[in-house]
């Protein structure tokens, strides 16, 4: 770049530095039809290290290979740093726990049918085999 003895010159930020609105006034500016979003506190999922054992000494629920499986927790409830309940979990192997969890081999809704649907099998096996653990409380279907 060639030097002259002009200053270069020195353009203004576009915008104002942002000040937080208090409340009271957000309250009050009309958005047309929207709503002013409310933080809603999350359920504190339960995560019991013994269930967790427990269904890790099960069978894959997807291919059947059998046991040491991985723990998967299923995608339904979870969040930035947040996992689901752990009762809500199914017993997969390295390769099914990736395909289901990460490679997305099925859409969104099909995948928490899929789920669902293990996370139940899950829940019954561990009862019929009398593995649940005495200070966790059942799962409620409804």
């Amino acid at each position: 770049m060639k030097r002259t003895g002009f200053a270069r010159k020195v353009y203004a930020p576009a915008r104002a530095p942002l000040v937080p609105i208090p409340r009271e006034m957000a309250e009050r500016i009309s958005y047309g039809t929207a709503r002013l979003s409310v933080a809603v506190p999350k359920a504190e999922p339960v995560q019991h290290q013994g269930y967790m054992r427990a269904v890790r000494g099960l069978a894959c629920y997807r291919c059947g290979k059998p046991p040491r499986s991985q723990f998967c927790h299923a995608d339904e409830g979870k969040g930035a740093g947040i996992k689901s309940d752990c009762r809500l979990g199914w017993p997969g192997c390295a390769q099914c726990h990736h395909d289901i969890g990460t490679a997305r081999v099925l859409p969104k809704q099909e995948r928490r049918e899929w789920e669902a649907q293990a996370g139940h099998a899950t829940r019954e096996q561990i009862n019929r085999l009398r593995l649940w653990p005495a200070r966790l409380p059942q799962w409620s279907e409804e």
